[in-house]
């Protein structure tokens, strides 16, 4: 792995750190509050990401001259995952996927009805969707080891290839953006699922949800094949989309490598289908932001039922449209300094939103996954709510001091600033690839505008401004 060009990418961090902590610092004094009233004046911390991200953008124009992530995306070699050992460890994860899965249907469907005592909502909610981006921007595509779906798929094709006496098809890439645009779908059934819908953590409406989703993707697998099980699953594309962030991934040949963080990005190949998946991602998490201001809760505060998930329907859509609106402009503004298209420019730069994806993730749902995500403890040894203690965690009284409002309140400001910065840098390195420096520079005044936007936003919207 070269090192010589280590020292930019770690300097934007830096830069970070400063910028926010001589900023912020004096508003840390501040009164604390709930979760939901952050001791950091939202002004403040955005105006320090904001000159983060500017600053960061500087720096990089000055000392990144030349393209470095995509010659550090292979990395190198750390052990091979082909031996009998690997192959063993893998066939156990597969098997305990599909028995967790199972676990989560039969108690979303069979369990009690409260959310309390009930083990799916939890494991459903947190820490599969919230977990899961974290530990994939960490330590890669862990996911695709214990998918169900492609446990199944697999599974069902070599048994029928078996039964036919016929090879078994291979798995091939999803050539024609189909299963693209299913990912897509899905993903954003998901989304509303999550923040629209207006009973979400209720164990039957997460059995209804699951089933149809298993529906879809067996029945999808059946019809098409079982690389369908991988191409058009919403949740296993995020996290691979997420993982390409991580030092770690595994190759075509079945090896463990480590490289440079940030640089998997390069790989990420796709079309229009790619674009607007990223940015559904990214619209939902600002939308999520979005009902904590006060201008939401004036406008829809008091409505439930049917009408909250209506008029939280149309501000998703809205705000996805929003975002999208943000980076089509950049984009647009990029073509005319480039002279290249616009489908093409914005296809080439999707995959540098990532970063801000994760930040997002990080930032908006952190404490959810600390505080909220220790009830599992309690789930674990009664996860059908039937009075059972199967590990004598049932009783288990959950720690809400366990992070203070202040901590949180950093770790969201910082997750949203470094997001952005890595989100820079990325854009500034595919940039230098493509053009000339000067005309690399250019291009990228538009993207940096769009970036201090959604630094801004993102930050005043979690704030509860």
């Amino acid at each position: 792995m070269n090192r010589r060009w280590l020292p930019p990418l770690i300097a934007a961090p830096l830069i970070v750190g400063v910028s926010v902590l001589g900023v912020a610092l004096p508003a840390s004094a501040h009164g604390t509050g709930s979760r939901t009233d952050l001791p950091l004046p939202a002004w403040q911390m955005a105006w320090a990401a904001a000159f983060s991200v500017i600053v960061s953008f500087v720096a990089l124009g000055t000392f990144w001259d030349k393209p470095r992530l995509a010659a550090a995306a292979a990395g190198r070699r750390l052990v091979s995952l082909a031996s009998s050992p690997a192959k063993a460890l893998e066939v156990v994860c597969k098997v305990i996927g599909v028995a967790l899965f199972g676990v989560v249907i039969f108690a979303a469907w069979w369990g009690k009805a409260g959310p309390a005592t009930n083990i799916a909502p939890t494991a459903f909610l947190i820490w599969f969707w919230v977990g899961l981006q974290l530990v994939s921007v960490l330590v890669g595509d862990v996911w695709s080891a214990f998918n169900p779906f492609t446990t199944i798929a697999d599974t069902a094709a070599s048994l029928t290839a078996r039964l036919r006496r016929t090879p078994l098809s291979s798995v091939t890439d999803d050539s024609d953006g189909t299963g693209g645009w299913v990912a897509v779908g899905l993903i954003a059934a998901y989304l509303w699922y999550e923040l629209a819908y207006h009973s979400t953590d209720s164990p039957r409406s997460v059995a209804v949800f699951l089933t149809a989703y298993s529906v879809v993707m067996l029945g999808g697998a059946a019809v098409f094949g079982r690389g369908w099980a991988r191409s058009a699953d919403g949740f296993a594309v995020l996290f691979r989309k997420i993982s390409l962030i991580a030092p770690l991934y595994r190759d075509q040949a079945r090896d463990l490598r480590l490289r440079t963080p940030l640089s998997g990005l390069t790989t990420l190949r796709g079309g229009v289908y790619t674009v607007a998946f990223i940015l559904t991602v990214l619209g939902s998490t600002t939308f999520d932001g979005f009902t904590r201001s006060s201008i939401w809760l004036d406008l829809a505060g008091d409505l439930t039922g049917w009408e909250a998930t209506l008029v939280s329907t149309l501000g998703l859509g809205v705000i996805i449209a929003f975002v999208a609106l943000l980076y089509t402009l950049a984009v647009k503004v990029m073509a005319v300094v480039t002279s290249d298209s616009t489908r093409e420019l914005a296809i080439e730069f999707a995959p540098t939103l990532v970063p801000i994806v994760v930040a997002y993730a990080a930032a908006h749902y952190f404490s959810a996954l600390l505080l909220d995500g220790q009830l599992l403890i309690n789930l674990l040894s009664d996860p059908f709510g039937h009075g059972w203690d199967l590990f004598g965690t049932r009783d288990y009284a959950i720690n809400w001091t366990l992070v203070s409002p202040s901590e949180i309140a950093w770790v969201q400001a910082v997750a949203i600033a470094v997001g952005h910065v890595l989100a820079v840098a990325a854009a500034h390195d595919r940039a230098i690839d493509r053009y000339p420096r000067e005309t690399a520079l250019r291009s990228q005044y538009p993207m940096l505008l769009v970036m201090v936007a959604y630094t801004v936003i993102g930050l005043l919207l979690l704030l509860g401004t």
